[in-house]
């Protein structure tokens, strides 16, 4: 069995070059505007250059930022910018491009967590805490949106704001009070300040 580093560094060698933003997030919604918050980041982040889509090609958050981003891509160009992880003998997703990574959903979970420059988190549990915990001991910055709930909203609390950040940006994730426009352009914001870094 070859080490997660190994097989996340061979999936990266396969994407198309460009800043990779992995999205993790729970398999069903809680939050009452959380698929709407999804929907909105996946049609924006189809709308940036050299943005490269990355799910573990689950329900839930996964599967609506995805139909969003691959809406706005479209046919062959949502192929080449939108793909998912999953572990040996799954199905493939509909949008976009499925890649074998691991043989079980840890293992999955582990690479998952390795193969981003930037990781975006909205809601999420323990499958959500543990990608997102891998991508923090790589070193990967992480962008919970906090007012979705969850994982995200813990990961917020403990989070301190980025250096070269503004807080007020920071401080659109936990708002419940911003639209759903000023935490899009937010996020956009923080996923380009971030990937630039890393």
């Amino acid at each position: 069995m070859k080490s997660f580093d190994t097989a996340a560094a061979e999936i990266r060698q396969c994407l198309p070059t460009g800043l990779r933003l992995v999205i993790l997030g729970s398999t069903s919604f809680w939050g009452s505007d959380s698929a709407d918050i999804c929907r909105s980041l996946g049609a924006a982040m189809a709308g940036m250059d050299s943005l490269v889509a990355v799910t573990g090609g689950m329900n839930g958050v996964q599967a609506e930022f995805s139909l969003a981003y691959a809406a706005v891509c479209g046919g062959q160009q949502s192929a080449e910018r939108l793909f998912h992880l999953l572990p040996l003998g799954m199905e493939a997703v509909k949008a976009g491009r499925t890649v074998t990574a691991g043989a079980d959903f840890f293992e999955r979970r582990e690479i998952l967590g390795r193969v981003g420059d930037v990781c975006l988190v909205i809601e999420g549990g323990p499958g959500t805490e543990h990608e997102s915990r891998v991508a923090m001991s790589c070193g990967i910055p992480v962008i919970p949106v906090g007012r979705t709930g969850g994982h995200a909203r813990k990961l917020y609390s403990g989070l301190p704001c980025p250096a070269a950040v503004s807080t007020a940006t920071w401080a659109l994730l936990n708002d419940r009070g911003a639209t759903h426009d000023e935490v899009t352009v937010a996020v956009q914001n923080l996923v380009e300040q971030l990937g630039q870094r890393a």
